[in-house]
C-alpha cells in the first residue's frame, strides 16, 4: 500500500507540475487571425497577455463576461519584432471569454492566468502528503522478503 501512496503522490506532484508549466504561445496570422478561448476567475484573478509581433501587426484584445457583455476592448499597433504586455484583472468572478485578433500583420500570443487564491497550487501539498504517509506507512511494513519454491 505505501508503494501506491506513493506512486500517485509523485503522479499529483508531476500533474501540478505540468498544469503550472506547460504553457505554449499561439502563432496567428492571416490564415489563422484570432485566438479565442475562456478562463474561469475569481475575483481579483489576473490575464496577462502577450503578443510578440513577427512582422508590422494591429493587434485587438476583446474580453466578454459570462453575459456576453465586453468588458474590455483594446487595439495596439506592434511594430515588427517588438511586443506588447497587457493585463487584465477580474472585478468579480465568473467565466471570461477572450478573443486576441492579428487585424494585420502576425505574430504569437501567450495568455496567463494569475490567480490571487493560490488554489491552483492544492496538488502540491496534497501531493507532499501522500508521499510523506507513503513513506511513513513504508517504515511500519515488514522488510521480509516473500519467497515461493516452485515444485518440478
Amino acid at each position: 500500500m505505501s508503494d501506491v501512496l506513493i506512486l500517485v503522490g509523485m503522479s499529483v506532484l508531476v500533474g501540478g507540475l505540468i498544469m503550472h508549466m506547460w504553457v505554449a504561445p499561439a502563432s496567428l496570422d492571416s490564415d489563422n487571425p484570432t485566438l479565442e478561448s475562456g478562463a474561469s476567475l475569481l475575483g481579483e484573478d489576473t490575464l496577462t497577455f502577450d503578443v510578440e509581433a513577427a512582422s508590422e501587426s494591429q493587434v485587438t484584445i476583446k474580453i466578454m463576461d459570462e453575459d456576453g457583455a465586453t468588458v474590455a476592448d483594446e487595439t495596439w499597433s506592434v511594430a515588427a519584432g517588438d511586443g506588447l504586455e497587457w493585463e487584465f484583472k477580474a472585478t468579480e468572478g465568473g467565466f471570461y471569454t477572450y478573443e486576441v485578433t492579428f487585424d494585420s500583420g502576425d505574430g504569437e500570443v501567450l495568455v496567463d492566468v494569475s490567480r490571487q487564491s493560490m488554489i491552483d497550487f492544492i496538488a502540491y501539498p496534497f501531493g507532499i502528503l501522500l508521499i510523506g504517509y507513503g513513506f511513513f506507512k513504508r517504515s511500519f511494513e515488514m522488510d521480509e522478503v516473500i519467497d515461493a519454491e516452485l515444485d518440478a
